[in-house]
């Protein structure tokens, strides 16, 4: 209220700043006479009655936006249309529109997303604007800012349109090159976890088909041999599912932490591998669990998590009870030893791989060398990721 009411005084002070240059100018050429002072009032006159007039006509219009894409992945480019009309011709010299930018948004997106346009008499008035490398998060486009004013900037008005819309830009998804840890199938044999590139079961035999198993399982061979649709029938491993524990406070790879541990547990999930997340140090944990709605509401959190450096970490879950048959992902920027006590407790080793993610200029320090071969002696496998390799193996 408070703002609306020194936009007007400040409008009416204008207005007779106008009106006094309006009969200044009106004077002199009564005064002054001759050519020159009354050609200048008579063309001084169109504008100030063009200023006068806009001050008395509100400016009145309603706003629409339009996003060309609704789910975005971080890099992406978004392409928004806005469409504003108006209720009256009026003729408007320019205007200016401005989408009010998120303040998740980078500086350089606030600059792009604002345009002037010479509308005239026109009453529908559309600009449309391009956000690139758009960042992840949870982003709320609040409103559409139109200014205009007369020639010379005599009288000038604002408007705020609310425009409300949630935009989720989830992590991005890369092509991780990750060989699986090994287990120890139920016969004693030694086969690969295939979370991320095969089948996740070994055929045993085959029966007939039953009500909910996927089409892909179907044995077509023996299927056409007797004439009757046959399931092939897997052996399971010991270790059935996956749980993703992630590392989120080291700033220096914190965005490509979270875009690898979106990227294995989308994989996972999309193979049929009941998979969890827990973020080491957030009490917030997922459950072991498969199906569409349990990735979303992982991505949904990485989408929204922030760094905290200052967050105290806490390894136990690492080598909680409820996890010990399960395949372990454990995806960090940095080796400590509280880190590897944790996974040294473990009683399967082999179902445990460590991704640690450094940049390309970084090098292991001599302390994580040694965790290292600690971890590799343990039968624990660890792979070394470099951020501007991966980046360059993004999925689309």
């Amino acid at each position: 209220m408070k703002s609306r009411h020194r936009l007007a005084v400040s409008l009416w002070l204008r207005v007779m700043m106008l009106i006094i240059l309006t009969a200044a100018a009106f004077c002199y050429a009564m005064f002054q006479g001759g050519f020159v002072s009354w050609f200048l009032f008579y063309a001084f006159l169109p504008y100030a009655l063009y200023a006068l007039l806009f001050a008395l006509v509100p400016l009145r219009a309603t706003a629409k936006r339009t996003l060309q894409q609704t789910r975005l992945k971080a890099g992406d480019v978004l392409s928004v249309d806005i469409e504003i009309k108006r209720t009256h011709p009026f003729p408007y010299v320019y205007v200016m529109i401005e989408d009010a930018p998120p303040d998740t948004f980078h500086l350089q997106e606030q600059i792009e997303m604002k345009q002037m346009l010479f509308p005239w008499f026109r009453k529908t008035w559309r600009f449309s604007y391009q956000l690139n490398d758009i960042p992840r998060g949870e982003h709320h486009l609040t409103a559409v800012r139109i200014k205009t004013g007369d020639m010379f900037g005599f009288v000038e008005k604002e408007i705020i349109i609310p425009l409300e819309k949630k935009l989720l830009v989830y992590p991005k998804v890369l092509d991780i090159p990750v060989e699986p840890a090994e287990s120890v199938n139920e016969n004693g044999g030694k086969a690969v976890h295939s979370w991320l590139n095969e089948p996740t079961h070994v055929t045993t035999g085959v029966r007939e088909y039953q009500q909910g198993d996927r089409f892909a399982w179907v044995d077509w061979k023996t299927t056409a041999r007797r004439d009757q649709l046959m399931t092939k029938e897997f052996e399971q491993n010991q270790a059935k599912d996956l749980v993703v524990f992630a590392d989120f406070t080291d700033q220096a790879v914190y965005e490509t932490v979270v875009s690898i541990t979106a990227s294995v547990l989308q994989t996972a999930v999309k193979k049929g591998v009941p998979s969890g997340l827990v973020p080491l140090g957030d009490q917030h944990a997922f459950r072991v669990d498969q199906g569409e709605l349990h990735l979303q509401d992982m991505l949904y959190y990485l989408t929204r998590v922030q760094h905290q450096p200052s967050r105290a970490l806490e390894y136990k879950p690492l080598a909680a009870s409820e996890y010990q048959h399960s395949g372990k992902y454990v995806v960090t920027g940095q080796l400590q030893e509280e880190l590897a006590a944790s996974l040294f407790g473990n009683r399967n080793r082999k179902n445990i791989t460590v991704l640690l993610v450094k940049k390309a200029v970084d090098r292991l320090t001599t302390k994580e060398k040694q965790l290292a071969d600690r971890l590799k002696a343990y039968g624990i496998r660890i792979t070394l990721l470099f951020e501007d390799r991966l980046h360059e193996r993004t999925v689309r």
